[in-house]
């Protein structure tokens, strides 16, 4: 069976097309904060999703809280949602509500119960409950309204660590169908499920083919299976779905946290999930070079990576379109982990941002941006320099990088081992900056060569000199 490839993607500025053509991916973005105003209500707290409205409500008595967290503990992507139930039955919402409806969906998402502290020790009470559904349920501050869900799920904190899990069945709450315990307290969980609120089975690809029979839905825990062709809740037959929400009561001492990250929403059932896991994508500057790193932790069918990038155009604060700068070939399929690298040589001043497009051997893709920073500012030079020629030697053709701290009188002259100018490659006022340019050798002999930059502005001159080989 194959393991669960799980979507952390953050795409930003793209086309409408592109929005609604892909899988909506929602993360918690970079930014930290509590948010804990009893009988509070925000819809801007957290971070814009792709498609409908996120939504968080604060108990009326009971207290708890939402909290954007970055690595507290060890779980999800940078940041993540943790929230803590309330200490009576008035209820604290997370909710996602009018996406793009449709009668069938797919929702992953990452997950762990315990304490404030992610352990499973201090947190024997409360509850909380997963509602995927349709209705007004999941955007006031009432109580849940069984006809609006379709699938509900409850999960109950108890002593040692335990969590005790049960689904609703019609207007029931049961365990039946549910395999074993598939949760509890201390422990990170990726969540799959599959809904089927049409006329007729579904099937989709889980490393096998699979079926959801019509008005259930499957759940899986960590690429398992745990509940296969599970009952729904009252919600009317054939009706879309459109939102999600979390749910928190009753915890003494406000003692049950829920930690929350990296979901992965569809108005179908997904086909062949993309195979992709990536733990981090960072970037760091060297000089006027931007290095990209990233790093998988799970690849099924990956061909590779598109490297994009895109700048602020000139004159102007916005950005430029997303352009193909490079391509990193995949590991095809392994479970392992693997570090990539890839490094943008020779910038211009400006702002850059990057994202990485990884596509399937199927065609399938999905998109990766920054964790950090967000995006890479190249600065003016601070000083006025050229570099060595590269390559050194040179058959016949070379470039030259030189900098520029301020606009200057620029001359660039090609010298043979005599000391006789033999060519001018710039003579020309330049702007601020980094330059890059070409030599070409061919008309030349093999030999040793000198190249010369004499730059004047600003009331100050600078000049160097360096040695360059010509082979043929």
């Amino acid at each position: 069976m194959k393991s669960l490839a799980f979507f952390l993607i953050v795409i930003l500025g793209i086309s409408s097309f592109e929005i609604f053509s892909q899988p909506w991916s929602y993360n918690l973005g970079s930014t930290t904060g509590s948010f804990n105003t009893a009988n509070g209500v925000s819809t801007t707290f957290l971070p814009a999703p792709l498609s409908g409205i996120s939504r968080i409500r604060v108990s009326s008595t009971g207290g708890g809280s939402f909290n954007l967290e970055n690595q507290l503990i060890s779980f999800g992507e940078n940041v993540y949602l943790r929230i803590i139930a309330p200490a009576t039955a008035s209820v604290n919402k997370f909710s996602l509500y009018d996406y793009t409806a449709g009668k069938t969906f797919t929702l992953r998402f990452n997950v762990r119960f315990g304490a404030s502290d992610g352990s499973n020790s201090g947190a024997a009470s409360g509850t909380w409950y997963l509602f995927i559904g349709d209705g007004a349920t999941f955007s006031d501050n009432a109580s849940f309204a069984g006809g609006q869900v379709f699938t509900g799920i409850r999960f109950a904190f108890g002593a040692s660590g335990i969590i005790t899990t049960n689904f609703r069945s019609a207007s029931t709450w049961t365990a039946a169908g549910i395999t074993g315990t598939p949760f509890t307290q201390g422990i990170n969980y990726t969540v799959e499920i599959y809904g089927n609120n049409s006329t007729s089975a579904q099937t989709y690809n889980h490393g096998s083919a699979q079926s959801v029979a019509s008005n259930t839905w499957d759940m899986w825990v960590n690429g398992t299976i745990v509940g296969d062709d599970l009952a729904k809740a009252i919600m009317i037959n054939d009706l879309n779905i459109d939102s999600w929400m979390f749910y928190g009561e009753s915890s003494t001492g406000n003692a049950a946290n829920i930690f929350l990250d990296d979901f992965y929403y569809q108005n179908i059932i997904t086909n062949d999930p993309l195979p992709v896991t990536i733990s981090y994508f960072n970037a760091a500057m060297n000089k006027r070079n931007i290095i990209l790193k990233w790093e998988t932790t799970q690849e099924i069918n990956n061909n590779g990576f598109d490297i994009e990038r895109r700048s602020f155009s000139n004159g102007s604060e916005s950005f430029n379109s997303w352009q193909k700068i490079g391509f990193i070939a995949g590991n095809g399929t392994i479970s392992e982990t693997r570090d990539y690298y890839y490094e943008d040589k020779n910038l211009s001043v400006g702002k850059y941002e990057y994202r990485l497009k990884q596509i399937d051997y199927n065609g399938n893709f999905e998109f990766f941006t920054l964790n950090s920073p967000a995006y890479i500012v190249i600065g003016k030079p601070i000083v006025a320099d050229i570099g060595q020629n590269y390559p050194n030697p040179s058959n016949p053709k070379c470039k030259i990088d030189y900098q520029l701290p301020y606009m200057s009188k620029v001359s660039i002259k090609i010298f043979d081992i005599i000391g006789h100018e033999i060519f001018t490659l710039v003579n020309e006022f330049k702007e601020e900056g980094y330059y890059t340019m070409e030599f070409d050798g061919t008309n030349l002999a093999s030999g040793v060569y000198f190249y010369s930059l004499i730059a004047e502005g600003n009331n100050d001159k600078f000049a160097k000199t360096l040695k360059m080989i010509l082979v043929k």
